[in-house]
């Protein structure tokens, strides 16, 4: 049986560089602990939650 991942914090943060005048996106988990980069992005994310209820 594989262990479930701990993750404990999902984040998009806006960048606004004024010095080089750009505007972006770092979207980040922190999982076990550790902070991983999923990517930077030109566009706002959109977050949704969805809820699966298995019976």
């Amino acid at each position: 049986m594989k262990k479930i991942d701990k993750i404990t914090e999902i984040r998009i943060e806006e960048v606004i560089d004024e010095e080089n005048n750009e505007n972006y996106y770092w979207v980040y988990f922190v999982r076990n602990g550790k902070i991983e980069i999923i990517g930077k992005s030109s566009e706002k994310p959109q977050c949704y939650r969805q809820i699966a209820i298995y019976q």
